[in-house]
């Protein structure tokens, strides 16, 4: 559980609903990244951000990136809540999948972590797109990042956070809880990654510029395997009331009760890893069946 590794956080785009709806929006996912940064121990390598949900690899142990994945989803949430009206339902949903000792598939789910708005169809190449990382990796020292010009293609000098007015941090903050250090370095509404991004990490996943190319070419069936293992991890939905009644028979198997309230925390652990080893449920649904948080969920049961 304390061992780190790399994790790749996603959400499944099809369930997604209302993640980005302005060009606001983008900035609050992209500087909300920054600031979980700034706060929380794992170390964001790349990332992007797509209309339907972000796509970021973090290094660290489970329970960071977790903490991280969570906090980020709580974050935009209020982002959202303070700056929409009407009845916009955002439902976002991340998941966090370990990437493992299988080199190849690191360097699969690394580089799809850039190439996201090339691959959907934006007619940007990733190493122009504003939202994501794409533009950092190995690049030469005289390299402009994207971030520093503005929408007339004019090249502002980033400034030091501390130095911002209260106005200019709440805006580029987006939160009231957490801050990040005085001397990061702030441009046209931005916080840089340069602050915080693991470039040599992701780098040596690849170590050579042509194996790195090689690999952004990203071809189709790289994706299966790579979207096959991710909807291995995550799990199936069932029907709930058929939820209900598998869950209701494990209990009784286990401990004589068809009913899971009346079981201890650590009898319900029981049955949610049960239900996940046979039947590979969700850990969402897990957390409705048995009554305990989805975040103990997640750390008790594989």
């Amino acid at each position: 559980m304390n061992q780190k590794q790399f994790y790749h956080i996603c959400a499944k785009g099809t369930d997604a609903c209302n993640f980005i709806l302005c060009t606001g929006d983008y900035y609050a996912a992209f500087n909300l990244i920054g600031v979980c940064a700034a706060n929380f121990r794992a170390i964001v390598v790349s990332f992007s951000i797509e209309d339907s949900h972000p796509h970021i690899l973090l290094w660290g142990t489970y329970d960071d990136c977790l903490t991280f994945m969570l906090m980020f989803e709580n974050l935009y949430r209020h982002h959202a809540a303070a700056t929409r009206s009407g009845d916009t339902e955002l439902y976002l949903h991340c998941e966090l999948y370990p990437i493992g000792d299988d080199e190849d598939y690191l360097r699969n789910v690394a580089v799809y972590t850039i190439i996201q708005p090339t691959k959907d169809g934006k007619p940007v190449m990733y190493y122009d797109y504003l939202w994501g990382t794409g533009s950092m990796y190995f690049r030469n020292r005289f390299h402009t990042p994207v971030w520093l010009f503005d929408e007339a293609g004019v090249i502002h000098q980033p400034e030091r956070f501390a130095d911002q007015d209260a106005a200019a941090k709440r805006t580029l903050l987006h939160s009231r809880m957490l801050t990040i250090p005085d001397d990061w370095l702030v441009c046209n509404g931005f916080i840089l990654p340069v602050n915080y991004i693991d470039v040599p990490r992701f780098e040596n996943i690849y170590q050579t510029h042509n194996r790195f190319r090689v690999w952004t070419s990203s071809p189709k069936k790289r994706e299966e395997e790579m979207n096959l293992r991710m909807a291995e991890y995550r799990g199936v939905s069932f029907e709930d009331l058929e939820a209900r009644k598998i869950c209701g028979d494990i209990c009784k198997q286990l401990y004589g009760t068809r009913d899971p309230r009346r079981l201890s925390g650590t009898q319900r652990i029981a049955v949610a890893q049960q239900l996940r080893h046979q039947f590979r449920l969700t850990f969402r649904q897990l957390s409705t069946l048995v009554r305990l948080p989805e975040t103990e969920i997640r750390v008790h049961v594989r």
